[in-house]
């Protein structure tokens, strides 16, 4: 590692790269993080000094094929060597290609492709295609504690934001309670409540917006701010909901899609479509690349509407050919489910014998655990959570911890889908260890 850094960078000392973490302005850039991350396989990867720890993050959800692929290693190396930037108006072997086996994939009629770079771009591209088709209208609706990115336009769709400063541009999305079992807003219980969140949101929709909303941004399971796994039938209402009021639906499948919830799309995990889909991070094997899906008879993008620089890049879209073919000839999404029940079953378990452990939720290998001071009262065990990620990233896991104000009491397990047995066997036994820990730190 250190041969190939030096003949490359140039010799470095540890103060240079000191000087270089201080310089990092913030804004979850990685300025944070005490972690140096040298080496990446499977589901692992090695800090600076050897050690290795088992990924449950898969670097901001995004290896789900895994970190030190050889074939992404090859693609990208050939690619490079014919076209490595191409603008976005000109044609490409590997654009063309992408393009047709993402609508070979896609379900239903999302067979329109457009590309970006980034998730909260392609967020932004779904909802400026969703203006050209319900024009004159002034509002998306957003679901409570939804996360769509961090750009001017998603960031109204994201909540809470920290930084009321951005308040000028927040102005377009309209917020409704969603179907947060755990802590229903209407203190209610399914399936007994029938969906009170569906009806209060048409009632929203009726009383609380001046015209009609262009439409209704949301992850079909919430990921930034909770972990939120929505009952069966919830889906089937929202989208009920949209067609009888004539609103697009928007599925952001950013973090769900290709294989982590056991299916390529979640949106054929729960049989609900989408006028208009998102998709993002895992697609690229590890280079960045997005974009969306939408109906065929929906009006496209204007000439000027939606167009960036590197769009089109030609490397990432190599990559994504190949990661593809890795997600279906490896059955990782079929892996993901087989992985994940095991998971949510040791999970379960665990969850019996401690009061730190509120509740488990999730699907496949995207899967929350939301941790609190009492079982009865459902206190959030906000500082717990904090000493949680810390003691297992000693024993050598790394978790995943939502960020979100009021709700960074909940640890995420997001491996790439070919952890192994033994690795999921490895974390289960490093969260028991850390469980307790905790609690008897906390005298739980």
């Amino acid at each position: 590692m250190g041969n190939y850094m030096e003949k490359y960078f140039g010799k470095y000392t540890e103060e240079d790269l000191k000087q270089g973490r201080e310089t990092l302005a913030g804004g979850s850039v990685g300025k944070s993080e005490d972690l140096l991350i040298v080496d990446q396989t499977g589901a692992t990867f090695t800090d600076q000094h050897g050690k290795e720890y088992i990924d449950c993050t898969s670097q901001a959800w995004s290896l789900n094929i895994g970190g030190g692929r050889q074939e992404i290693i090859d693609v990208v190396s050939e690619q490079v060597q014919h076209t490595m930037h191409v603008r976005s108006g000109y044609g490409t072997i590997p654009k063309f290609l992408l393009s047709k086996r993402l609508a070979d994939i896609a379900p239903g009629n999302l067979k329109k492709v457009s590309y970006c770079l980034h998730g909260s771009v392609a967020n932004e591209g779904a909802m400026k295609l969703a203006m050209r088709n319900k024009p004159n209208r002034m509002y998306f609706l957003t679901p409570w504690r939804g996360f769509a990115g961090r750009t001017l336009a998603t960031i109204a769709m994201t909540w809470p934001h920290p930084n009321n400063q951005f308040l000028p541009f927040m102005g377009h999305a309209v917020r409704f309670p969603n179907a947060y079992c755990y802590r229903c807003p209407f203190e209610n219980h399914y399936p007994g409540c029938n969906f009170e969140c569906a009806r209060f949101l048409r009632k929203t929709i009726e009383n609380s917006v001046d015209g009609k909303p262009i439409a209704i941004l949301m992850e079909p399971m919430q990921a930034a701010g909770g972990m939120i796994t929505y009952p069966d039938g919830y889906l089937q209402e929202i989208r009920k909901i949209c067609d009888e009021l004539d609103i697009l639906l928007i599925f952001d499948e950013i973090q769900t899609a290709f294989g982590r919830m056991g299916r390529m799309f979640v949106s054929e995990l729960y049989g609900v479509l989408p006028d208009i889909m998102t998709f993002g991070k895992a697609i690229g094997g590890g280079f960045p690349l997005a974009g969306s899906l939408h109906r065929t008879d929906l009006v496209d993008f204007g000439s000027q509407d939606h167009g960036f620089t590197f769009a089109s890049f030609p490397v990432s879209m190599a990559a994504g050919i190949v990661t593809l073919g890795i997600l279906q000839n490896e059955n990782l999404p079929e892996r993901s489910e087989r992985m994940g029940n095991l998971f949510l079953a040791g999970l379960e378990e665990l969850k019996n014998k401690y009061e730190l452990l509120g509740d488990v939720r999730g699907h496949g290998l995207m899967i929350g655990i939301e941790l609190v001071k009492n079982k009865k009262t459902k206190e959030p065990a906000l500082d717990e959570t904090g000493m949680f990620i810390e003691e297992g990233t000693k024993r050598g896991v790394l978790f995943g911890r939502s960020t979100y104000p009021m709700m960074s009491n909940v640890v995420k397990i997001k491996p790439p889908l070919v952890i192994s047995e033994a690795q999921v066997e490895q974390v289960l036994k490093v969260f028991k260890e850390t469980t307790e820990a905790v609690s008897q730190a906390y005298h739980l």
